[in-house]
Order: C-alpha cells, then sequence, then structure tokens
C-alpha cells in the first residue's frame, strides 16, 4: 500500500482526509470520530478499533447526563470544575458553553483523590550599570507568577487522572519598603488564594487530598530575613520591633517580624494602625480592616473609634510602644517596640478559635486585652475585639493640671 493511497476510518467508514489519520493499534481513524472522544483520553494510539468504538459508545451515552447535568455550584474560572449537588456528580470544563461539548460526566464517588499546588516561578530584575551591561539590584529584586492548579484522581475505563490550571496566573513584583525589596501581597493574589482555598474545602468534602504544594518564596523570606532584627516572630516570641512606624495598609503588612499566621504580631499590627489615625483617619480605618478580615468594621465601630479618639486622646495608641510615658508625654523610644503577651487564660477559647492577648501601656496599672479570631481555611488570624486597646489612660503631663 502506497504512501498516498486512499485510507478509510475503521470507526465510521468515512474517507480519511490527507494528512488527517488517526493511527490505532490495529487500524486508521479519521480526525471527526477523534474529536467525540474524551479530552483526557491520551491511550489512542495504543487502543485498539474494538476499544476506540467502546469509548464513543461511552461517550454518546454521556450526552444524555450532559443534558441533565444541572450545575449548582461553580470552581474556578480558567478551567472550572461543575457540581451538581443534588446527583453527586460533577465534570470539568473550560467552556461557557460546556452543554455542547460533551464533557465528561462523572460520580462523585469517582473522585478518588486530588492534588492541589501554586507554582512559584520567579524572575529576577536587572538593572543597567555605567557601562551598560545588564546586573543585579542590591539587594536583587524579583517579579513573581503563581499559577493555580490541581489534579484529580478518578476511576474510568479511559482515562485516571485530569491536571489542570483553575484561576489565571497572578503576577506580582517586590516592592521597596525601607530600601529593602519585600514580596507583599495585593488583592488579586489574595482573593485568588481564598478562592482556592474554598475550592479545596469543596473538593475535601467529596475525596482525600493527596499533596498540597505551597509557594516558599525564599526570596521574600531572606529579604524579610535580612530586615528584622534578632525578635524573629513566632508562637514563643511576643516582643516586636520596628524601625518605623507604618502609614498605609501596604507598609504595614510588610512590617519586620510580622504575619498574618501569628496572632501575637496582629495584636502589634493592631497597635500600629490605630496610631496613624489622629493624622489619617480613613488610613486607620483601612489598616484595622485589613486586620479584621472577613469581619471589617461596621459603622458603629468607626464611630466608637472616633468617640475614643475624641477631646485630643490622640496618645492612648502610643502609649502601648515601649518608652512612652506621661512624663514625657507619651514619646517612644526607637526603635519602635511592642510587647504582647499571654495569660493563664488566655486560651480558655483556643479550641473554638478564639485567643486574647494583654499588651502593656505605659498610662495604665494593668494591660489591655485584644481578642483574635482564628480562620482554619487559611491559618490566619484576625483582630475580633480591639475595645480594650481604646480605654481611657492616664494624661501626658502637658495636658495634666495637677502634675
Amino acid at each position: 500500500m502506497g504512501l498516498f493511497d486512499k485510507k478509510y476510518c475503521a470507526i465510521c467508514g468515512n474517507k480519511i482526509r490527507f494528512l488527517g489519520n488517526k493511527k490505532l493499534e490495529d487500524g486508521d481513524m479519521c480526525g471527526d470520530c477523534q474529536k467525540k472522544l474524551s479530552p483526557w483520553f491520551s491511550e489512542r494510539r495504543h487502543s485498539t478499533v474494538a476499544e476506540i468504538k467502546e469509548q464513543l459508545a461511552y461517550r454518546e451515552a454521556n450526552e444524555a447526563k450532559v443534558a441533565s447535568f444541572d450545575a449548582t455550584r461553580t470552581l474556578g474560572s480558567v478551567t472550572k470544575i461543575l457540581l451538581d449537588e443534588g446527583k453527586r456528580q460533577f465534570l470539568v470544563s473550560r467552556s461557557n458553553s460546556w452543554k455542547n461539548d460533551n464533557p465528561d460526566v462523572l460520580d462523585y464517588a469517582q473522585l478518588t483523590g486530588y492534588d492541589a499546588s501554586v507554582k512559584l516561578d520567579k524572575d529576577e530584575q536587572k538593572t543597567k550599570d555605567s557601562e551598560g551591561k545588564s546586573v543585579s539590584y542590591d539587594p536583587p529584586r524579583y517579579k513573581y507568577a503563581y499559577d493555580f492548579r490541581v489534579k484529580l484522581h478518578v476511576s474510568n475505563p479511559y482515562f485516571d487522572e485530569m491536571s489542570f490550571e483553575v484561576f489565571p496566573t497572578v503576577r506580582e513584583e517586590s516592592t521597596l519598603v525601607g530600601d529593602i525589596p519585600r514580596l507583599i501581597h495585593g488583592e488579586n493574589y489574595k482573593n485568588t488564594m481564598a478562592a482556592f482555598d474554598e475550592l479545596r474545602q469543596t473538593l475535601d468534602a467529596i475525596a482525600p487530598c493527596l499533596s498540597w504544594s505551597a509557594p516558599e518564596e525564599e526570596e521574600a523570606e531572606a529579604a524579610q530575613t535580612a530586615a528584622a532584627p534578632q525578635e524573629v516572630y513566632g508562637m514563643d516570641i511576643t516582643r516586636f520591633v520596628f524601625p518605623a512606624m507604618p502609614k498605609n495598609v501596604e507598609e504595614m503588612l510588610s512590617l519586620p517580624c510580622v504575619s498574618l499566621h501569628n496572632p501575637f504580631s496582629v495584636a502589634a499590627m493592631a497597635v500600629t494602625a490605630f496610631c496613624v489615625f489622629p493624622e489619617n483617619p480613613e488610613m486607620c480605618f483601612n489598616m484595622v480592616n485589613a486586620l479584621k478580615g472577613p469581619q471589617p468594621l461596621s459603622t458603629m465601630d468607626k464611630s466608637f473609634i472616633r468617640d475614643r479618639f475624641y477631646d485630643g486622646k490622640t496618645y492612648v495608641p502610643r502609649s502601648y510602644l515601649a518608652g512612652a510615658v506621661p512624663g514625657n508625654n507619651y514619646k517612644p523610644d526607637e526603635p519602635f517596640t511592642i510587647q504582647v503577651d499571654e495569660s493563664v487564660h488566655s486560651r480558655d477559647q483556643f479550641d473554638q478559635g478564639y485567643i486574647t492577648l494583654y499588651i502593656t501601656s505605659g498610662g495604665a496599672d494593668s494591660p489591655r486585652p485584644v481578642t483574635l479570631r482564628h480562620k482554619p481555611s487559611t491559618d490566619e488570624w484576625f483582630l475580633w475585639n480591639f475595645v480594650g486597646l481604646l480605654a481611657d489612660i492616664r494624661k501626658p503631663v502637658s495636658e495634666d493640671p495637677w502634675a
């Protein structure tokens, strides 16, 4: 048989177009028949004509499942996982017109497990020296690209895994804070990660997570370590030292030694946020909202904060900084230091997701409480009750007529 002899599809019998032959183990198949196979199927060249016909019968029966599929929930945006929660079925598709594409409809029971990952690709930024040569910044700066991927392990006669990207790539770059480049996650990253966490939680209720891979962000961590003093944050380290007080959300979240994963540092950041109120009340609210996470300040909360600063009591948050006492009009030592402690009762409600910590004020006889609440899905802590931080303290010497 010559190279240019006519070939006919062993499946449908039609003549195969030039260069359109799809080889099977024991025959030939046309491109039109190949398009009817599952998009997750990858063993065509090792399949027989009989096996392909069996799959096409399965795919034809799948069309009825697609027609009756009621998508009650959608996870992801690039490639989507659609759930029919009533029938306990799911499908995966990149198309908004998926009903026309005959995506494979699978039962929950066919999902045997899944892998989830956020892949980080780092690219160093370069600059030019005096001779026009490309050189690294000092210290180095980077661009970051995050890919959010899922691999579903399934029990199906024609494929056993479905691997795909679920959200668009998120791109960020290191930001200079105090001449040190740091990775500060923006709203796009935070929103995408929150949606990815929701996707993982939903899948957890159907099948086990077999692996989870998060980005390590070595450069960002190294930059923070280089800029940080010896008091590196941690559950056993409660002293926070800042070279400068933040003036906005970005600067606050990039302070050395702070992390939303550590309730002690969230309490310390709350102090820095309230210190901004005298100069910029709205920015103070933005900073507090960043610490409150899922439950932002209400109108009543904002009114309460304004009332606490009424009549010039702008010194209250400064009193939590080391060295700030009435005798020096609450002028803190530099670098700025905040000590956050816990008592024997701090973890009385820890099992319910709460911890109450204490910060000493230079104008009060006893430490003031601040309560944090845990969010398990992200392993982050958020500001829950801050009323104690704004309680009255002794007046500074310049305002005390009896001093």
